[in-house]
């Protein structure tokens, strides 16, 4: 993988997460990452099929988020991950993703995405190294991107 197939996934997830929730992350040192992979507090996948293929991976703690469940329903109170929050973090997943596909199709890169999957104390089956790139929230939370891509 290279830069110009990393930097959709940055920008997307700041953009969308700048509108969405009211603030910009910072980005944080992007490394790789080898399976296999231990799991992880919470997850949501979503797969890239088309000219590319592979994964994305949105990883965070708990804490993170409910704070970022709570930001898209307007500062709502978010004690716990329940099945609303749960499908605020999918969305939020599914936004971006829809925002990288749009990206690489204006590079004539013509791409799709399959409805996020939520994980919950595991990672999805990824079978090669990922490139993790962590946004640094506000809070000093974290909010990791995790792509995983081949091209067709």
């Amino acid at each position: 993988m290279n830069a110009e197939h990393i930097n959709p996934f940055i920008q997307g997830a700041q953009r969308v997460i700048d509108t969405i929730c009211g603030e910009r992350p910072n980005l944080g040192k992007v490394f790789i990452k080898n399976p296999p992979y231990k799991p992880q507090t919470i997850g949501v996948e979503v797969a890239i099929i088309g000219a590319i293929t592979g994964s994305v991976v949105f990883i965070m703690e708990i804490d993170t988020g409910c704070y970022l469940a709570s930001k898209m329903m307007m500062g709502a109170p978010v004690p716990e991950l329940d099945p609303m929050s749960q499908s605020a973090l999918c969305e939020l997943a599914n936004m971006i993703s829809g925002n990288v596909a749009t990206v690489f199709s204006e590079k004539g890169i013509l791409t799709d995405i399959t409805p996020p999957k939520f994980f919950n104390n595991s990672y999805p089956p990824l079978p090669t190294t990922v490139v993790c790139v962590p946004l640094l929230l506000q809070t000093g939370n974290i909010f990791e991107v995790d792509v995983c891509l081949q091209l067709t």
